[in-house]
C-alpha cells in the first residue's frame, strides 16, 4: 500500500431493467501513521434486496494487514484486510453469516479488490456523509 487508495470489489455483476445483480463494492484507505489507517469499507448484494454492509474506522496496520472488529453488533467478526500490490483481498469470518459485522441479511464482506486509484481519497462516513 502506497498510503492512499481506492479499491473496487473484483466480482462480476448483471445490469437487467436499470437493476444490478451481483456484489458489488468499494474500499477507501489514507494511511495516517506508519502503523495506522483510516478506512471506509462498502459492500452491497445488488438487487433485489440491495442489503448493505458498511463501515468507516481507524485500524492498526502492520505487515500490510489490518483488522476490524465489530463487538458492539458482532463479537464474532473479524475482517482481514491484506494490502497487496494490485489490491486487497479480505476474509470475514463471524459465526453469523445472515446478520455477521452487523451488516445487512446475507451480505458478506470476503472478496478481492483491485486498486482504482493511488490519489488521496476524500474519506466520508458512509452513514452521516461527514467528511473524516
Amino acid at each position: 500500500m502506497k498510503g492512499h487508495e481506492k479499491y473496487k470489489l473484483d466480482s462480476k455483476t448483471t445490469i437487467r431493467n436499470g437493476e444490478t445483480y451481483g456484489y458489488f463494492g468499494d474500499i477507501q484507505v489514507k494511511q495516517i501513521e506508519d502503523d495506522e489507517i483510516v478506512i471506509t469499507f462498502n459492500v452491497c448484494r445488488g438487487a433485489p434486496s440491495y442489503n448493505i454492509g458498511a463501515f468507516a474506522d481507524t485500524l492498526s496496520f502492520e505487515n500490510n494487514q489490518a483488522n476490524y472488529t465489530c463487538s458492539e453488533y458482532d463479537s464474532s467478526c473479524v475482517i482481514n484486510f491484506k494490502f497487496k500490490k494490485d489490491g486487497v483481498e479480505v476474509l470475514e469470518k463471524t459465526n453469523d453469516l445472515s446478520f455477521g459485522c452487523g451488516f445487512g441479511y446475507n451480505v458478506r464482506a470476503t472478496g478481492r479488490y483491485k486498486i482504482i486509484s493511488h490519489k488521496t481519497p476524500v474519506l466520508k462516513d458512509p452513514f452521516n456523509g461527514k467528511t473524516l
